[in-house]
């Protein structure tokens, strides 16, 4: 039995329901059922009777639920006692500008369990990511890039990289583009269209080797001045499939994020990368839990 297990049961019985506690989590059902169906195995009992009214404790699960309420009481005493300098910690996240609405929709989850750790993001750049990680001058960042590219040849000697996630390109395009209603897009769909792109090495790659026959609008470091190019139906715009997964405008139909069809480009992996020097403390551990959720949730 572990702390995490007790949360769970104590939440299933608050909520009724594994779907509805896992929402409240911010964990997937499978991974909440699974724990507790591990917990049950251990201790040989079954502590859920699950049917159409809801899921509901037995009597070997109310036992549970009231020494699980007694440990997580006395832990938040413990915890109170021993934590008065708690309103000082500090978080200093970097992030890709591809991923900055995913780590700003991360901190407001983030927020709400740890409000007194004082959360700064930066915005940047692989060179400044690497260069931040080198003078720890940020504790954790998030960034899409090739461990194979020469310029990082020796990250690995100051940086230690998790696997995040793994992205594919989109076109991102107005509700007024003829673009709209495609279930994928070719470059070749795009020869006649206009294009903004980030500012960045990889998107003057993908204009260097793949958009010849592209007219480029503009480029720019603001992903808001290009939003509203894409908006206004001037142009469309490479994205992630995540970059705009909770934006407004995708939600309501203003914007269509469509798959790009190209194998050659279509995946990228993208990676946590922690300073070797420091390790990761339990406040990055719990944000990237944030980001994974925000990233893999449907």
């Amino acid at each position: 039995m572990n702390i995490e297990q007790i949360k769970y049961i104590l939440e299933v019985t608050k909520a009724r329901s594994i779907t509805k506690a896992a929402a409240n989590l911010h964990l997937s059902p499978s991974a909440v059922s699974q724990s507790i169906s591990q917990l049950e195995k251990e201790l040989g009992i079954t502590i859920f009777n699950r049917s159409r009214q809801g899921t509901v404790p037995t009597l070997d699960g109310k036992k549970i639920i009231r020494i699980g309420n007694e440990i997580l009481t006395k832990i938040d005493e413990l915890y109170n006692e021993f934590s008065t300098e708690k309103k000082e910690k500090s978080l200093r996240v970097g992030c890709a500008p591809s991923l900055t609405y995913i780590v700003y929709d991360a901190f407001l989850l983030f927020n709400k369990e740890y409000p007194y750790v004082h959360i700064e993001i930066k915005e940047m750049n692989i060179d400044e990511m690497l260069n931040a990680m080198k003078d720890e001058t940020i504790d954790i960042a998030f960034s899409p890039f090739s461990l194979e590219d020469p310029a990082t040849s020796n990250v690995h000697n100051f940086i230690r990289f998790r696997s995040l996630y793994t992205g594919y390109i989109c076109v991102c395009v107005s509700s007024r583009s003829h673009l709209y209603y495609k279930n994928s897009i070719t470059l070749k769909d795009l020869e006649n269209e206009k294009m903004v792109m980030y500012s960045s090495n990889r998107s003057i790659t993908f204009n260097t080797e793949l958009f010849t026959k592209v007219p480029i609008l503009f480029t720019s470091n603001n992903i808001e001045v290009l939003r509203a190019a894409i908006i206004d139906g001037h142009a469309s715009c490479l994205i992630y499939n995540f970059t705009f997964k909770n934006n407004q405008d995708v939600k309501n139909g203003n914007l269509a994020v469509i798959p790009l069809k190209n194998p050659e480009i279509i995946n990228h992996q993208f990676w946590t990368l922690i300073p070797k020097s420091k390790g990761i403390s339990a406040e990055a551990e719990e944000f990237q839990k944030k980001v994974m959720f925000i990233l893999n949730e449907s």
